[in-house]
């Protein structure tokens, strides 16, 4: 497969003046980029992730000619159609019509193309009521259907895009990951910079993560995504910290010691995903009957779900030693937000519990993309979520 970009040892540093004290100032550099080096072949999407200041918009303002490395070089095979910035191109006091005109003008498209093009553009941005109104009267979501609706019709062979997608509805979203996925289809070459990760993992087939200048990792989403992730979304708490400010140790013949919540392979939990309970037990004398419960709560103490060993008629008598306990919650679908763990155990519940240990744990659920649609199913849908199926029939019974 032909290659569309070659990046070779990119850097980009800028010069900054800090003043002094003295009242003079010093020259410092600041490094965006230091020697990135990568290639993406036509046809492909490659997904950009990275913090904020990772230097992803330095990387996209280089591809897209708008500023110079400090040292490296790129080529990219083709024409280029960036869309970094809402308003990219505009002038404020020019009508929408004309803004269609000069920013095709700026991205390369003739007078005769755009001519051709204009009705389509203007029913894709979803303005025609507004597009003789100057576009300074224009709101952030409508100047960004715009620029993006020019960017989506002209005829370039790389298609690179920010972050700007953050600012249009969902309904806009889809419509975008459409055109960039039927621009694929084309042999267009995407790069698509965004924090939605289910729309990187349902629109890319490779992602590059970008760490303080520098790439971390190049893999598919699901590699990046649960190493880019790790540090932050699996919660683990350590219980002996705490264990004498509740009881003394001879109170608690079974003593919770830790306690951890992951998906299934031990990293980060991700909607959709199976959930690991770990839980590391010391029993410090025999105890007959013992039984388990876990409850699940959002961070706002809304109930989501409780699960008690007694429901499978499990319980255990324990002699004396440390033990580790697996709980695993299947088919979970719990939405992208952060919740709490509370954990109990008991012989007989509300009268006889043995520890009681309510919200010890916070966990975050991350955000995929579960249904294949490129936008994940929200936190302000509830607590959970239930897969249901649509399927309209005419009277007739034939399928709408």
């Amino acid at each position: 497969m032909n290659t569309a970009i070659r990046a070779e040892g990119l850097s980009k540093a800028y010069t900054i003046r800090v003043p002094q004290p003295d009242g003079s100032t010093r020259r410092i550099q600041k490094h965006a980029l230091r020697d990135v080096s990568f290639e993406v072949s036509e046809g492909e999407v490659l997904g950009i992730v990275g913090r904020n200041g990772a230097g992803k918009s330095t990387l996209l303002k280089i591809l897209s000619r708008i500023t110079a490395p400090t040292r490296g070089r790129v080529t990219v095979y083709g024409s280029v159609a960036s869309l970094l910035e809402v308003g990219t191109g505009m002038h404020p006091e020019m009508t929408g019509r004309e803004n269609i005109f000069l920013n095709g003008a700026l991205l390369g498209m003739s007078k005769k193309d755009i001519v051709k093009q204009l009705d389509e553009i203007v029913e894709f941005a979803g303005v025609a009521e507004y597009i003789d109104t100057p576009i300074k009267r224009y709101s952030s979501g409508m100047k960004l259907r715009l620029a993006f609706a020019v960017a989506a019709h002209l005829s370039a062979d790389v298609m690179i895009v920010d972050e700007v997608l953050a600012v249009g509805d969902a309904e806009f979203q889809a419509k975008c990951l459409n055109v960039m996925r039927d621009g694929t289809k084309a042999g267009r070459t995407t790069l698509f910079v965004s924090h939605n990760m289910a729309a990187v993992e349902n629109l890319c087939s490779r992602v590059m993560w970008i760490e303080e200048g520098r790439i971390s990792k190049i893999g598919t989403p699901e590699e990046v995504f649960r190493e880019y992730l790790a540090g932050t979304a699996s919660g683990k708490v350590s219980l002996d910290t705490d264990l004498q400010a509740i009881h003394t140790v001879s109170d608690l013949p079974v003593q919770f010691t830790s306690l951890s919540v992951s998906g299934t392979d031990g990293s980060i939990l991700l909607q959709g995903d199976d959930i690991l309970i770990d839980i590391e037990i010391r029993v410090v004398q025999r105890v007959l009957g013992v039984k388990f419960f876990v409850r699940i709560s959002t961070i706002e103490n809304y109930p989501v779900a409780a699960m008690s060993s007694t429901d499978y008629l499990r319980e255990w008598d324990l002699d004396p030693g440390m033990y580790k306990l697996t709980i695993k919650l299947s088919s979970v679908r719990l939405l992208p937000r952060m919740h709490k763990l509370s954990l109990y155990s008991y012989t007989q519940w509300n009268s006889e519990i043995i520890e009681e240990r309510p919200d010890i744990l916070k966990f975050q659920v991350l955000e995929s993309d579960i249904l294949g649609t490129g936008r994940p199913i929200r936190a302000d849908r509830g607590v959970t979520w239930i897969p249901a199926d649509f399927d309209l029939k005419q009277s007739n019974g034939k399928s709408a």
